[in-house]
């Protein structure tokens, strides 16, 4: 009886695949996005929560004018009816993630180009495990490519105008998620061009697409323009100066903006030699639009080094330089299936394939707890913070007792020390903050003094007489110095936390925080 074709060996490897990636993304969900939570992760899920009861306050994340919160809308329907944002969200990303590799794969394997499917579905598992975890946590890094999923199938439109409109907007709305997209989304524009820029509509649609694209940038910075009070981390001209001198920092020091975004350790140096050997071959092969448009997009990823943001971020999966490079691994599993795509596999090179695969995709499992534990010990060039979900609660139901037995109306938070000399401690303000409303039910408003991203809070409580106030944080030498002066002042102290509550009469918060002297951050 003979065998299983060719054709169906490779349908049966490709769907294994697919299948082996979204356990290996649960996987990881369980191990990490489920049971860790940051600071970043915590404001998200707090947008989740508005759009999820019809409150849009802002049209990015809260305090900054760059990016949308298309994750937080994605889980609000689902926040709406009483799933948990810190579970919803890790999910969301995750999806949007792995949707670019599994979408081409299947387009791919519709029209038999199975061996460009078994590369797309096989790239996810390939990666390294950082990739997985940077690509789980929910920060607006992933959206943006996310939109270049749906580009294959609309290029399958017959009808030249809806397929250039859509095109045209899709492309606009990956570039107005992130512009971490910009390298795909410019290879796509000059591939394009080249097939079919003869096409009257086409120009259209690219312009069309590009008038929107900037009325909406405009849009959304002519908003912060009206509200400067919502600013409080901005994305400045200064970021997005070029400078040659940091283009020649950043390629120096590629591998750094490349590390985890390919399964070439720490030689990033390889994959761009890759992608260059790859468009010589295509040369060679005569393919001349898809060499062309892999070498814009290869110059498109490279040369925005040249930018102050790109050079935000350390080694951290957390804020990671490689944010602005997610782009990378699309590529290289693009480029090596247009190399390889006229090629004739043998019948065993597919289980073989699979099985090869599996075992590198078993071995980025099986260290997942040791990269976990890695990342979370090394996470002070960070600015931000990751925590374990548990902790964070168990941080925020001691607060919300504390404030209790005070009778305190509203919680303040104060950073204390500074981010350098003790990073943890830095960042607990910020999860009192944001994260406790959602972790533990009744919790008191919150408000940190002098940092709060969101405006409103800031509004009603920051510069108001608030009655009696629980201070989380501050200096202790200066708490026991206010306390000598001050009788009143109620020292909660427990669980770790340095807790003082004091009635705020006739003194806002941050004014009776500086007259205290307890945090001189808010004098500077």
């Amino acid at each position: 009886m003979p065998g299983p074709t060719v054709e169906r060996l490779a349908r049966w490897s490709i769907w294994a695949l697919l299948l082996l990636s979204g356990v290996q993304r649960w996987w990881g969900l369980s191990a990490f996005g489920f049971r860790y939570i940051g600071i970043d992760d915590a404001l998200i899920q707090q947008v989740a929560i508005d759009y999820g009861h019809g409150i849009l306050r802002e049209p990015y994340l809260y305090g900054q004018n760059y990016n949308p919160m298309l994750e937080a809308l994605l889980a609000a329907p689902f926040v709406r009816f009483g799933v948990s944002a810190w579970v919803i969200l890790p999910i969301i990303t995750s999806l949007l993630a792995l949707l670019p590799f599994w979408s081409v794969s299947l387009w791919a394997l519709r029209r038999g180009h199975t061996f460009a499917a078994f590369v797309f579905a096989a790239t996810p598992l390939v990666l390294p495990i950082e990739w997985s975890l940077i690509t789980t946590m929910p920060r607006g890094w992933v959206h943006g490519l996310a939109w270049l999923a749906l580009v294959p199938w609309l290029l399958e439109l017959r009808h030249a105008w809806l397929r250039h409109a859509l095109t045209g907007l899709v492309l606009a709305a990956a570039l107005y998620c992130n512009a971490n997209a910009l390298p795909i989304a410019a290879g796509i524009a000059v591939w394009l061009v080249l097939r079919e820029g003869r096409s009257f509509s086409f120009w259209v649609a690219a312009a069309t697409s590009l008038a929107l694209l900037l009325g909406a940038l405009r849009w959304a910075q002519g908003w912060y323009d009206a509200h400067p009070e919502s600013l409080t981390h901005a994305l400045l001209p200064t970021d997005l100066a070029f400078r040659p001198d940091l283009l020649r920092q950043g390629l120096r020091g590629l591998p750094d903006h490349l590390l985890h975004m390919h399964p070439f350790a720490a030689l990033g140096w390889v994959a761009v030699l890759l992608l260059a050997l790859l468009t010589a071959m295509l040369l060679g092969q005569k393919r001349h639009r898809e060499a062309i448009a892999l070498s814009v997009a290869v110059l498109v990823m490279l040369l925005p080094l040249g930018f102050l943001k790109l050079h935000e971020g350390c080694a951290s999966i957390f804020f990671p330089l490689s944010r602005m490079m997610l782009a990378l691994p699309l590529l290289l599993a693009a480029a090596i299936s247009f190399t390889c795509a006229a090629r004739v596999l043998p019948r065993w090179i597919w289980p073989s394939g699979f099985f090869v695969v599996a075992a590198i995709a078993g071995l980025r499992i099986g260290g997942l707890e040791q990269v976990i534990t890695d990342q979370l010990a090394g996470q002070e060039c960070a600015w931000v913070r990751e925590e374990p979900l548990s902790t964070v609660r168990e941080h925020c139901q001691a607060i919300a007792d504390a404030a209790e037995r005070s009778g305190s109306a509203l919680v303040v938070a104060i950073r204390w020390p500074g981010l350098r000399a003790d990073h943890r401690a830095h960042f607990r303000a910020h999860f009192t903050c944001y994260a406790c409303a959602q972790l533990v039910d009744g919790f008191p408003p919150a408000l940190g003094a002098g940092f709060d991203r969101r405006s409103w809070i800031r509004e009603a409580h920051e510069r108001r007489a608030q009655g009696t106030v629980l201070f989380v944080g501050g200096d202790g030498a200066a708490w026991q110095q206010a306390m000598a002066r001050d009788s009143s002042i109620v020292d909660l102290s427990s669980a770790g936390l340095r807790m003082h509550a004091m009635r705020c009469d006739t003194l806002a918060p941050s004014d009776q925080i500086l007259q205290l002297g307890v945090d001189d951050d808010l004098s500077r």
